[in-house]
């Protein structure tokens, strides 16, 4: 039970392994390596040997581990791994072998029973989101050496191409060297290429095997052999000691001085088919009051948007909010027609949407910076279209999709007031810890968007942790079996306290970035309110614990915030002041571990962290109180579970 309180699932978390060679250390997750680190400091985040299919599905294999030998000074491993697909089955053996000297390898040998088809078989290595403006020695297949940088902008495109080796030193001093080896059918030089990962909101730069540069899918044949192989050498070089996250495990939490930003309103998303909305789901956004609705419509269909109007302005003044249009455009049609007729009948239904964005269909679908883009009127043309079809609507633009393809597809400022795109932490993977780190991102998207369009209102959302569209494949993925799934619309987690632990840290990392509207979750569907069938009870139906925390989020709109200071690397919090002059505090443990808090000052408040009827959503929940510490007047003691959240006041 506590898994799927937690997570919303039963399915298995995968056993971690520690490996240990003197100060190099490693953490071997689902036949991957994680956290590789070099006397405790990070030095990658990652290296994993992937399967992907035709729709950029990462199909998990079976692992199946042998006994091997432990050299005295090092470690050493192999394994099996098995991908069942269902064309065919490729099988795989891997070897890790690292030692004090700080010397990494992981090899890999894989061979496909029938020829298959895939979009990329093998290594990817992740260097994390932190080395941004750090020095980048580039070696390519040819021998050329590029000296460089990792970007501190998100790069639109690859940050390099034809790679054989990377070198790179962290802000320690430390130097890092990765050499690159793969066999490949379709390219002899067994290139590999990095993409800036921040574009989708992972937390890494990502350097992966094959180039998309070539054609792809490609064919692995039958009954070949492939070799890959990473090697990851660390020196010492003028290292010193890295500031990090790090705090003294003593330090109290404490709330500072306002910061001069405001909470931002929160929205609430409102997908097509709102006229579906069930009765107690209806009842959870009346109960929830948001700020925003930010609704789907699609123009040209005169019966389909006739339809979904009708529900969005009868939500909207049922629970008082405001309107943002996001209208969706398909293709051949005048984008001023298309305008001109929608304004129409938004008059019809004594409705005047607060906000309008206007995207073309086509984009919803990704392409690569270099490749052809869609025949399709400009986004500016959409934009003063409808300009001029509402003339008393707040005008924005951007993507409905994620900054990926806002950063791709560049919008000019002339005609709008606000950009704005969504986020999804389940594009290239699914785990916990993954999903977690993409939180660090979103600071890095902020400085790109505010960049690239100074001076334009920003709007965030709708953010859920499902995968709403897939840009980059036919569709999203069926998760029948509610598992932890890449580019899943139906993410269980939401059904847990995760979800309430990842959104409180979301708009911990976003609200310094002084946002127009960040809108959270859906009104109906399997990103919205309501706990699914299989863990509610039918006779009093409940809302997910997200929703507490948004109800929360909510009530903070327009107060001040400040800063919140000592936090240990697995928590996040987020500060404000009401007008009352009531300071409260919200918190959230992102961690696997029990967390204990020290806090200063007075504080009570309730744990959000669980489900509740919509009637009973801005009561408080169980009391929250931190334990007076011995000898250290001021200074409360809080515990908090894994993925736990709890608001206080003072």
């Amino acid at each position: 039970m506590r898994a799927l309180r937690t997570f919303g699932t039963t399915q298995p978390v995968g056993v971690a392994r520690l490996l240990q060679a003197g100060p190099l250390s490693c953490r071997l997750e689902d036949g991957g390596l994680r956290a590789i680190c070099w006397h405790g400091e990070e030095v990658l985040r990652a290296i994993a040997y992937l399967f992907r299919d035709e729709d950029w599905g990462t199909p998990a294999p079976v692992i199946r581990h042998r006994e091997t030998a432990q050299p005295a000074s090092g470690f050493a491993l192999a394994f099996d791994l098995q991908w069942t697909l269902p064309q065919g089955v490729l099988r795989a053996l891997a070897r890790i072998d690292g030692d004090a000297g700080g010397v990494l390898s992981f090899k890999v040998d894989a061979t496909a029973d029938v020829p298959l088809l895939t979009n990329r078989c093998g290594f990817v290595v992740l260097h994390a989101a932190d080395v941004a403006g750090c020095a980048l020695r580039v070696e390519h297949v040819d021998g050329a050496i590029d000296d460089a940088c990792f970007p501190q902008l998100i790069s639109p495109s690859q940050v390099a191409f034809g790679i054989r080796g990377l070198t790179h030193v962290a802000r320690s001093g430390l130097e890092v060297e990765c050499r690159l080896q793969a066999e490949l059918p379709h390219d002899p030089q067994g290139k590999f290429e990095m993409e800036d990962q921040r574009n989708w909101s992972d937390a890494s730069f990502k350097t992966y095997v094959a180039s998309l540069l070539d054609p792809w899918p490609y064919t692995l044949p039958a009954g070949r052999t492939l070799a890959q192989q990473v090697t990851v050498t660390v020196r010492q070089g003028d290292a010193r000691p890295s500031g990090g996250r790090a705090v003294a495990a003593d330090a109290p939490v404490q709330v500072g001085e306002p910061t001069g930003i405001r909470m931002p309103p929160i929205g609430l998303g409102v997908p097509l088919d709102v006229s579906d909305i069930t009765d107690p789901e209806w009842a959870s956004v009346m109960a929830l009051r948001p700020a925003w609705l930010q609704a789907e419509v699609v123009a040209g269909d005169e019966r389909a948007a006739n339809r979904q109007l009708q529900a969005i302005v009868r939500l909207a003044r049922a629970c008082g909010a405001a309107v943002q249009l996001d209208v969706l455009c398909p293709p051949r049609h005048d984008a001023q027609a298309l305008a001109a007729r929608l304004a129409q009948q938004c008059r019809s239904a004594h409705f005047v949407p607060q906000a309008v964005r206007a995207c073309p269909e086509v984009y919803l679908k990704s392409y690569q910076p270099g490749a052809q883009w869609p025949q399709s009127a400009s986004l500016e043309s959409y934009a003063h279209a409808f300009a001029q079809a509402f003339p008393d609507s707040r005008i924005g633009g951007g993507m409905l999709t994620y900054f990926t393809e806002l950063n791709r597809k560049r919008q000019s400022a002339e005609h709008i007031r606000f950009i704005g795109h969504s986020t999804c932490p389940l594009v290239h993977a699914a785990d916990d810890r993954s999903v977690m780190q993409t939180l660090e991102s979103l600071p890095h998207i902020a400085r790109s968007v505010r960049a690239i369009w100074p001076g334009q209102g920003y709007r965030l959302g709708p953010i859920t942790l499902g995968m709403r569209r897939n840009p980059y494949g036919q569709s999203t993925m069926a998760n029948p079996r509610h598992e932890r799934l890449a580019m899943a619309t139906d993410d269980p987690r939401h059904q847990g306290t995760f979800a309430a632990a990842w959104m409180t840290g979301y708009a911990a990392a976003v609200v310094a970035e002084d946002l127009e509207l960040l809108t959270l979750n859906h009104s109906h569907g399997v990103q919205g309110p309501m706990l699914r069938a299989d863990l509610a009870d039918p006779r009093a139906p409940a809302c997910v614990p997200v929703w507490r925390v948004q109800a929360v989020l909510r009530d903070a709109g327009g107060s001040a915030v400040h800063a919140v200071r000592g936090l240990p690397a697995d928590a996040r919090g987020l500060a404000w002041s009401t007008d009352a002059g009531t300071t409260c505090l919200l918190l959230a443990n992102l961690g696997e571990m029990p967390l204990r808090l020290r806090l200063r000052g007075n504080w009570t408040g309730s744990d959000l962290s669980r489900p509740c009827a919509a009637a009973a959503l801005r009561t408080p929940g169980p009391t929250v109180t931190p334990d007076p510490v011995a000898g250290c007047p001021g200074i409360g003691e809080l515990p908090l579970a894994a993925c736990q959240v709890v608001v206080l006041q003072a």
